[in-house]
C-alpha cells in the first residue's frame, strides 16, 4: 500500500480549508499597474465629469468618443458647434487635464456626427402605418393562432420582396 501524501491544510475533517477574504482591489490595482505603467488609462475617467467641465449645453451636442496618443476625439452635432468648439478648445483642454490632475491630453480634435433625432418637416403630414397587404398564399389551417400569424407574416414579406424586386426571392 502507498503512502498518502500528506496536506499541509488537512486536519482530518472533510471540511474545505476556509480562506479569509480579501478584497478585489488590491490584485485589481496590480494588474493596472502591469497594464498599464504610465497611468495612461487615466484619462478615460474624463467620460465621467465630461458634462460637469463643459456645461450642460456643450454636453448636449458634444461627446468623447476616444483618446490615443494624447489627442481627445469629440464627437459633435453640426458643423456650426464643431467651430464654436474651435474656439474654446484651448480652455476645454486646460479644464480637462486640470481635472485629471496631468497633461494627458495635448490636442482635442472635432468630429462631426449626425444629430440623432432627424427633424420632420412642419409641412409633411405623419406618416400613417400602412395595412399589410392580404395574404397572397393559401395557408393550410393552423390550430396555433400565433404560428398562424408568424407565418402570415413571412408570407407578407416574402410577397412585398418579389414586388420590390428582390432577387433572393423568387416567386412561388
Amino acid at each position: 500500500m502507498l503512502p498518502v501524501p500528506s496536506r499541509p491544510h488537512y486536519d482530518g475533517s472533510m471540511k474545505p480549508e476556509r480562506r479569509t477574504p480579501t478584497r478585489v482591489s488590491a490584485p485589481l490595482a496590480r494588474l493596472l499597474q502591469r497594464i498599464d505603467p504610465e497611468h495612461r488609462l487615466h484619462v478615460y475617467s474624463l467620460w465621467t465629469f465630461w458634462e460637469e467641465e463643459v456645461g450642460t449645453a456643450i454636453a448636449a451636442r458634444a461627446r468623447p468618443g476616444g483618446f490615443h496618443a494624447g489627442i481627445l476625439s469629440v464627437q459633435v452635432k453640426g458643423h456650426t458647434w464643431m467651430q464654436e468648439l474651435q474656439f474654446l478648445k484651448e480652455t476645454l483642454r486646460e479644464r480637462l487635464n486640470a481635472r485629471l490632475g496631468k497633461e494627458l491630453i495635448r490636442d482635442i480634435y472635432f468630429t462631426s456626427v449626425a444629430a440623432s433625432e432627424p427633424r420632420r418637416p412642419a409641412n409633411r403630414p405623419e406618416s400613417r402605418p400602412v395595412a399589410p397587404p392580404p395574404v397572397p398564399v393559401a395557408l393550410p389551417p393552423i390550430r396555433d393562432e400565433r404560428l398562424a400569424a408568424v407565418f402570415e407574416r413571412i408570407v407578407r414579406a416574402h410577397a412585398r420582396r418579389c414586388a420590390a424586386g428582390d432577387p433572393g426571392a423568387k416567386p412561388r
